[in-house]
């Protein structure tokens, strides 16, 4: 007989009303990153919208070539790829502040600044590729369209940030039409100790894993939700002026019996026509539910002649042996996700790099479980994405710091955590800058993307939060202590750079 391992059927109304609400949350996530663009960087903003909108133009053309579906999943990675490319132009502008700060001519300023963020960029990128790639390959077929348009996103983007933008500047430059650059400064230039803090924030990281430890152990099968135990869920989109309470359906299904105690949740999705309710239950249970609903409150009504309810509903069914097969294949992705981006990293920098972005990374990613499962949600298969992507994110931000530590290590003389301290606070606008843009296009994501991407875009935020936070006062200090307080770590660096070709190898003191 045929054994039906996953069944969803999702009612046009309710597919229309969710795309409805990720398209406006992408919108709304795209204006408020561009404008803040716009008035921070002034012109050198007008030109990172000119790469934008190549970008976008770029993504679309390639989904379109490749007959890809607009799906939500993929209008996340739409916004996600809008953070990666600020984040690109972040780098590069703050390069150029530095440059033109430093006294250069403005055409050497602007040369300087896309040569020396390059390396970052391009590191940045290829680790935030690495676990786009690992999720289309491992991922459910929910989460590859977000992966798809991830990979393209980043491709799109590191050819409008690094080429497009570049051509403009020098168009510019060239022809007299750019004389010069001004930008807004919001973050004062200050020396903030941060090696000094590693103490206090080691005890802090150390409460914060230990209390998602606890949590993680004490909730064990009751935070994973039916992605991974099977089951069956029901979501039920209200049209406008309906009204039914959370107690009502709980009232409605109290006598039944029942194989599993079903979870019911009420919500107000922002910009929806009415409210959701969500139903979570035993896959056996489910005639036994949809018929009482039917019976007794009459909010789902008869199928019409196509077979379908005239409200929108979404409806899906787990066997417990695909839900044990996602949970194994989760953690395949997990895992080969980290030991992909720590074997780049292992390659482009030095080993004591690649331990500082472990520790970095294995914090990140056990903190925002024990944040989410804390927080009462249930962990499903679109956590894995959201986990592999603040991975993504958090290597993203602990390359640009470690790129200009190992920049400043082979070019400037004094103690090493005083070096190091001073490539922090040099990337702290950028890392700021980056983090803001980013957390406000997820947050709108979270508000606006309905209740599809809200468990999702929760779990970014938290991780847009951490990964910061690692990436300033854990990742460097794990460096510094591996390499015995720096002692090696310099002349391992200078050593690097005298192996290297003579066109790209960096100054090296007293050389």
């Amino acid at each position: 007989p045929l054994n039906i391992l996953s069944e969803r059927n999702v009612t046009a109304r309710y597919g229309e009303e969710v795309v409805r609400q990720g398209v406006t949350a992408a919108i709304a996530g795209l204006a408020l990153t561009l404008l803040f663009v716009l008035i921070y960087y002034r012109f050198a903003g007008f030109v990172a919208l000119i790469g934008l909108t190549v970008n976008m133009l770029i993504l679309f053309g390639a989904m379109a070539m490749f007959g890809a579906t607009f799906t939500l999943p993929g209008i996340a990675g739409i916004i996600l790829t809008i953070g990666v490319a600020v984040d690109a132009n972040v780098l590069i502008y703050e390069r150029l502040r530095e440059e033109i700060a430093g006294g250069k001519s403005l055409i050497n300023a602007i040369r300087a600044a896309y040569e020396k963020a390059f390396s970052a960029i391009f590191d940045a990128n290829i680790t935030t590729l690495l676990t786009a790639i690992i999720l289309l390959w491992r991922a459910s077929d929910q989460m590859k369209g977000f992966a798809i348009t991830l990979t393209i996103g980043i491709l799109s983007s590191m050819f409008a940030a690094l080429l497009v933008t570049r051509v403009f500047f020098f168009w510019g430059s060239d022809t007299g039409a750019l004389k010069k650059l001004s930008f807004m400064n919001l973050i004062p230039a200050k020396t903030i100790k941060f090696m000094e803090m590693r103490k206090p924030a080691f005890m802090l990281s150390s409460i914060l894993l230990i209390g998602s430890l606890v949590v993680m152990g004490t909730k064990r099968e009751s935070s994973l939700g039916i992605d991974f135990l099977g089951g069956s869920i029901v979501n039920i989109q209200l049209k406008e002026g309906q009204e039914l309470s959370e107690a009502t359906v709980k009232k409605a299904i109290s006598d039944l019996t029942l194989e599993k105690k079903p979870t019911i949740q009420l919500e107000q999705p922002v910009g929806a026509e009415g409210d959701l309710i969500s139903i979570k239950y035993a896959t056996n249970d489910l005639e036994k539910i949809e018929s009482k609903l039917r019976s007794d409150i009459g909010i789902l009504g008869e199928k019409n002649t196509e077979g379908n309810y005239d409200i929108a509903l979404d409806n899906e069914t787990i066997s417990a042996s695909l839900g044990g097969e996602f949970l194994k294949n989760s953690f395949y992705a997990l895992g080969l996700g980290l030991l992909a981006v720590l074997f780049y990293i292992s390659l482009r920098f030095e080993f004591s790099f690649a331990v500082g972005a472990f520790a970095a990374l294995f914090h990140d990613i056990l903190i925002c479980i024990g944040v989410v499962i804390m927080c009462g949600t249930e962990l499903s298969l679109i956590h894995v994405g959201a986990f592999l992507m603040i991975a993504g994110y958090s290597i993203n931000d602990t390359i640009v710091v470690f790129d200009r530590m190992r920049e400043s290590l082979r070019s400037k003389r004094g103690d090493v955590a005083q070096v190091m301290n001073l490539a922090i606070n040099a990337t702290l606008s950028r890392t700021i800058l980056t983090s803001v843009t980013t957390f406000v296009a997820v947050l709108v994501l979270w508000i606006f993307g309905g209740s599809a991407l809200k468990d999702f875009s929760f779990a970014i935020m938290i991780g847009v939060v951490v990964g910061t936070y690692s990436s300033i006062f854990i990742a460097a200090p794990v460096v510094y202590i591996w390499s015995k307080k720096g002692s090696k770590l310099r002349q391992e660096l200078i050593d690097a750079s005298l192996d290297m070709p003579n066109d790209v190898a960096e100054p090296v003191p007293g050389k």
